[in-house]
């Protein structure tokens, strides 16, 4: 509180109020769930996903990409059970390698051969 003391007049108690001009905005809490469980399960989900048959690495990346996304979602919606983010992951990362698949970096694919741009060009020959 501060004293304010005005000519002839009696002390005055008055609350200091600070002014929002100053105030950083309040940052949002960050559950435990989203810096302890979720990575665990993303961990734990690309481990055993590993573990299944020998991958490689851009196709590891591909996938941890996929389970991030998927499992923080879950988390998004509520869940906070890591065995479930787990089976949840696993789960879509099968349905993504199925629907789509997901291709390693080292695997040369068919090049597209396109029309070009047509416009016979006439060679004149002296003859």
């Amino acid at each position: 509180m501060t004293v304010v003391r005005g000519p002839k007049a009696a002390v005055v108690a008055r609350p200091r109020v600070k002014s929002a001009v100053g105030r950083r905005p309040a940052q949002t809490v960050t559950e435990p769930v989203e810096l302890v469980v979720a990575p665990a399960a993303i961990e734990r989900a690309l481990h055993l996903y590993e573990q299944l048959q020998p991958r490689d690495t851009s196709v590891i990346l591909q996938a941890r990409k996929v389970l991030t996304r998927h499992i923080f979602g879950m988390v998004d919606q509520g869940e906070q059970d890591e065995q479930k983010l787990i089976e949840g992951g696993l789960a879509h990362l099968k349905a993504v390698e199925r629907d789509r698949g997901i291709k390693s970096a080292h695997e040369v694919a068919p090049k597209k051969t396109g029309r070009k741009a047509s416009s016979p060009r006439l060679v004149e020959r002296g003859n």
